[in-house]
């Protein structure tokens, strides 16, 4: 990366981009501690009130990460409205009064809370955990193996994933008007959205019925034990599933149908892990890694809180750090980097830059906006995204106002297309994937070739004329496309380039290929998900929507400064350090305490009991927590245990969890037989946070996820009318709704190459007959 004309010494921090911003925040758990830990790494004064009392992690060295740089003031909520900040946290157990949020004038509003500002259920003192929510949002009924009960995920994903949105949302809401800056964060929204997998827009795509229920597997391949430790693969194409077998020495194989597709595998589960874990067990990790990347089959070491600490692309990439404020143990560093350098903590960031003098190409500050003013409308972006990472973050910037143009190639489409949908005997299949679907709204979609020069040439056009340019390839595609930073940069000094590589720029797992499931099984997330008595499970889902939400809002922060300055960003935000921030408690508590954090189940280390029981239909189940000893004492009446309630033994949690399968199977005798709604609706009134664990296929019919217009109806070419998500933290004015459907392929083309590019009809049939654009996959007949 070459040195900008304005840098000036080179070991003084760099000004970072929300230099100058004032937040005030009022946190009580992970969530809304992250958010405000996001803000402070990207330069923003932020000022958390309260006492240490109202946050049992304050203490501890996860809290001494959550909160470290930032101020610290004693006081009340009402005391929150007084700093007059121009961002504020809010987070809260339930809905707060209108009145209260309508005193903080023209600063951006960001309200965490179990089930949002709006709904049934919101503001009706509804008691909630995280395995409840979990229930609720629908994730739990597809994750964990047959014939056991459902598993949450192990390292509170949903909460990490609201913190990080809500921080990208605050950060949005500053830049648009006053009409849109009040934002709501439910948990629960943002839960069914993150952990889901687009899987109610696929069973709506595919006119999946409610029965049976789908069965709970392992992805298999998935995690599996080598000489050594464990290994994790994921295939993601047809490709990577014949070259697995040639992998695992099965070529014989390749002729059988049945094994070279995950449904096939499942109907021979038995017969194709034994062969699998009978070569993995032959080898170590490294030796298995190492040959799965010479096939380019995403293939990562299974790592837990010890292991991570020695991998050599953290350490060569420097993201464990020690705490600054608190020494002894390391923590995640910030998950994001800004012209190269990542935000340091413990050292102040200078104030925000001012436009150079000789601005040239530069543009004006821009005027404060009207009331009415999406965050960035004005704004044209380029999105060379592909899957959920990619297509969240330009979907969300096309809510939030930009003109989104997705740049696919009908030679390498998003592969996010071919994923969740319909057959390819279906017409036009490829514009019916669920996860295309689910993450593409509110864009415009053009197709480039630019590995051949005419293609090229149209891009640096487009690159021109843009504010911002996102992409998540490998970092090679770019860079042999001679579209580096470097080259960018010249073309458009003002552009923002937001680059999101699985693993990274730099380090040596830098050409790794790398997925969600890859990520998460190398950041430990996998290790503390699954059944305490089995192998580690992969969380199947919360990496990409962190890592998206980690881009927005690095992003977001980036635009903020090329608005101010009309200077251009390098911003980098790897896949997989947005992983290793969720899995994060486990080297800081590795680290502090030499204690290493394993797989739980259903279980908590706080509230017992905790799990997943079943009701009177099969595959119906409900999840509760007891989270303190008078709701063990409620749950004992309900459950007409007077020998519970008498037992003293069980009177604290710490007894509780020591006869934790002895209360679990109590339990699960007396829910069984019950009507699930009805015992849910028991419990709920005796003070017991509890829930349905909703079949994830059709969350779109949630009561109160519906009610909220979390999932509204869109019509579709080609796949009818399927519900698609809005975003999950959005404006409560209605405002960041979505108002584009996804585009098929190519379908602006005409628009934005014809009209806006000046180009011919004429030329327009000739780059088409070339296969530089188009509107059908190459090899598609």
């Amino acid at each position: 990366m070459t040195a900008r004309p304005d840098d000036t010494d080179p070991l003084a921090p760099p000004a970072l981009p929300l230099a100058g911003i004032r937040v005030a925040e009022w946190s009580r758990s992970l969530a809304g501690g992250y958010a405000g830990r996001m803000l402070c790494d990207a330069g923003a004064r932020v000022v958390r009130v309260g006492d240490r009392e109202a946050s049992p992690a304050l203490g501890s060295a996860l809290g001494a990460y959550l909160h470290g740089g930032k101020v610290a003031e004693p006081g009340g909520l009402a005391d929150v409205v007084a700093l007059g900040a121009d961002i504020v946290l809010l987070e809260l157990p339930d809905a707060p009064d209108a009145a209260f949020l309508a005193g903080f004038g023209a600063a951006a509003v960001v309200v965490i809370t179990p089930w949002g500002l709006s709904g049934p259920w919101a503001g009706a003192g509804r008691p909630s955990s995280e395995l409840t929510i979990q229930a609720e949002s629908g994730s739990l009924s597809l994750r964990g193996l047959p014939n056991r009960p459902p598993l949450m995920t192990g390292s509170s994903e949903g909460l990490w994933v609201t913190g990080a949105m809500a921080a990208a949302g605050a950060v949005a809401a500053l830049q648009g008007g006053r009409a849109h800056r009040l934002v709501d964060a439910p948990l629960l929204d943002v839960t069914a959205y993150a952990t889901n997998l687009f899987l109610d827009v696929g069973a709506s795509v595919t006119g999946e019925a409610p029965e049976p229920p789908r069965a709970r597997n392992r992805l298999n391949p998935s995690v599996e034990p080598a000489a050594d430790g464990y290994v994790g693969f994921n295939l993601a194409s047809a490709q990577n599933h014949e070259d697995f077998l040639v992998l695992v020495e099965r070529p014989d194989w390749l002729a059988d149908p049945q094994m070279t597709s995950h449904q096939g595998r499942y109907e021979r589960y038995d017969e194709f892990t034994a062969a699998v874990r009978a070569w993995t067990r032959r080898h170590t990790v490294a030796e298995i890694v190492e040959r799965a990347s010479a096939f380019r089959i995403p293939c990562a070491p299974v790592h837990d809180g010890r292991t991570i600490l020695d991998d050599p692309h953290t350490v060569a990439r420097g993201f464990y750090q020690p705490n600054p404020s608190r020494p002894g143990f390391l923590e995640p560093a910030p998950p994001f980097l800004f012209d190269g350098a990542r935000p340091r903590r413990g050292v102040e960031s200078p104030p925000a830059v001012a436009p150079p003098p000789d601005a040239g190409q530069s543009r004006p500050r821009e005027p404060e906006p009207s009331d009415d003013t999406l965050p960035f409308a004005g704004l044209r972006v380029l999105d060379l995204g592909t899957w959920w990472v990619g297509g969240y973050v330009g979907t969300a910037l096309g809510a939030l106002g930009a003109d989104v143009v997705k740049v696919e190639s009908t030679r390498r489409v998003d592969g996010s297309r071919f994923l969740g949908g319909l057959p390819a005997t279906h017409d036009h299949w490829w514009e019916c994937g669920a996860f295309y679907l689910g993450a593409n709204s509110d864009k415009r979609s053009v197709t480039l070739d630019f590995s051949t020069p005419d293609g090229r040439a149209l891009l640096e056009r487009l690159i021109a004329g843009a504010d911002a340019l996102i992409e998540n390839y490998a970092p090679r595609v770019l860079e042999s496309a001679g579209l580096d930073w470097d080259a960018v940069h010249r073309i458009n000094p003002r552009l923002v380039l937001h680059r999101m590589p699985a693993f990274g720029l730099s380090g040596p797992r830098r050409d790794m290929v790398g997925y969600a499931q890859t990520v998460e099984q190398f950041s430990g997330l996998c290790w503390r998900t699954g059944y305490p008595d089995a192998d580690p499970h992969n969380p199947s889902g919360p990496a990409d929507p962190m890592a998206a939400a980690n881009s927005l809002f690095a992003l977001s922060s980036a635009l903020l400064t090329a608005r101010r300055t009309g200077r251009g960003t390098l911003v980098e935000s790897p896949l997989a350090e947005a992983a290793l921030v969720m899995a994060g408690e486990q080297v800081i508590t590795w680290t502090a305490t030499g204690v290493l954090l394993d797989r739980r189940g259903n279980r908590d280390t706080v509230a017992a009991p905790q799990g997943v029981f079943p009701t009177a239909e099969p595959e119906r189940w409900v999840a509760l927590t007891v989270a303190d000893d008078a709701q063990w004492r409620a749950l004992a009446d309900l459950a007409g245990r007077a020998d519970w309630a008498a037992d003293a033994r069980l009177a604290t949690a710490d007894g509780r969890r020591d006869r934790a399968d002895e209360l679990e199977a109590g339990l699960a005798g007396w829910t069984a037989g019950q009507d699930r709604a009805e015992l849910v609706d028991r419990l709920l009134a005796a003070g017991i946070p509890a829930g349905e664990v909703r079949d994830g296929r059709f969350v779109h019919d949630h009561p109160h996820l519906a009610a909220r217009g979390l999932y509204r109806p869109v019509e579709l070419p080609w796949a009818g009318t399927v519900p698609l998500p809005n975003l999950p933290v959005r404006a409560v004015s209605g405002g960041w709704d979505h108002r584009r459907r996804p585009p098929p392929l190519g379908e602006h083309n005409t628009e934005i190459l014809g009209e806006e590019l000046g180009l011919d009809e004429d030329r327009l049939a000739e780059l088409t007959r070339a296969t530089v654009i188009g509107t059908v996959p190459v090899g598609v007949a």
